[in-house]
């Protein structure tokens, strides 16, 4: 009998070593409060957080400077929108041509766009589109993995905050 039960104990082992897949990740939500007070504080621009977007999840926040800000600190929202797919906003005093390669994933400047009397430029990459707007005193960029529309969305979306 104990060896009945080894026997359909291992048979059930490798059945599910077979069968068992692995879950992906949850999508780990975050919350941005205490980053967004540090950049209200500190910035000297006007904080634009996007509002008002149904389903989109804030994934990461960060005030910091980056590899190609120049010393800049850089607001960086992060998102999984509804469909899936990767976003972010990001805003800086940084002014080189070089944070705007390291904020669109080097993309190249492919068509001008107004969008609510702002002169946008799109950047495109084979994997990623950007949307950069070039301010006085900032750099506004919405780029990701999602469609053209939805990142002119979330340019609508933004708002002082």
């Amino acid at each position: 009998m104990v060896w009945s039960m080894g026997l359909v104990l291992a048979l059930i082992g490798v059945i599910m070593l077979v069968t068992l897949r692995p879950q992906p990740d949850a999508v780990k939500v975050v919350d941005p409060t205490q980053v967004l007070i540090a950049a209200r504080a500190l910035a000297p621009f006007p904080v634009l957080v996007p509002e008002g977007l149904d389903g989109y999840q804030v994934t990461s926040a960060r005030w910091q400077e980056t590899a190609k800000s120049g010393g800049a600190l850089v607001l960086h929202l992060g998102y999984v929108t509804p469909g899936n797919q990767y976003l972010q906003v990001s805003q800086s005093a940084a002014t080189s041509g070089e944070f705007i390669a390291e904020q669109t994933a080097g993309g190249i400047v492919v068509e001008q766009i107004r969008i609510d009397g702002a002169q946008w430029q799109l950047y495109e990459t084979a994997e990623r589109i950007s949307l950069v707007l070039l301010g006085d005193e900032v750099i506004t960029v919405v780029s990701g993995t999602a469609t053209r529309e939805e990142l002119e969305q979330v340019v609508r979306s933004l708002k002082p905050n």
